[in-house]
């Protein structure tokens, strides 16, 4: 498999601050009707979780009521993931003063893996970590990066599931 990260920084780049910008856009204006079933589909609730952060500190899901949810669910080594987090950074710088909130949910990786990475690259929104696979396992993650775009009451409204080219 040969990836050109400079075509697809470019093209992840743009789809994804675009996609948020939309989301963010819509949900900010709009509210939609929340049903009782919990599933990862648009429309539906996401499911709540608790996981902890890359300082140990509990984080819960649904202690974010009221604010727009940007759910990232990815990994250190996967190309895409890293190739998109730069664009995720600037769309939280954009939007952070709005009750916007980007989570980063890390699949199966250790705190200190996780920990330095983010460092490194200087993002600055939530990261935690799924270190058993469950949280992922209720949202139905077969690929990342993987987002979820939350309303204010936790309804998903949209979903986006990156997916390479071969």
């Amino acid at each position: 498999m040969n990836i050109s990260l400079k075509g697809n920084l470019s093209r992840s780049g743009w789809a994804v601050r675009g996609l948020l910008a939309i989301a963010i856009l819509g949900l900010l204006i709009t509210q939609g009707c929340a049903t009782s079933t919990q599933s990862p589909e648009i429309g539906h609730p996401a499911p709540d979780f608790t996981l902890s952060d890359i300082e140990g500190n509990p984080f819960r899901l649904s202690d974010l009521r009221g604010k727009v949810v940007f759910i990232n669910f990815w990994a250190t080594w996967c190309p895409s993931c890293r190739a998109e987090m730069p664009e995720i950074e600037a769309v939280y710088q954009e939007y952070k003063d709005k009750d916007v909130v980007v989570v980063g949910v890390n699949i199966l990786e250790t705190r200190d893996e996780v920990r330095q990475f983010v460092q490194q690259g200087g993002y600055s929104w939530t990261f935690v970590l799924d270190t058993t696979g469950q949280v992922s396992a209720s949202y139905k993650i077969t690929a990342i990066p993987a987002s979820f775009f939350l309303d204010t009451e936790g309804i998903i409204r949209a979903v986006n599931i990156r997916s390479e080219e071969h």
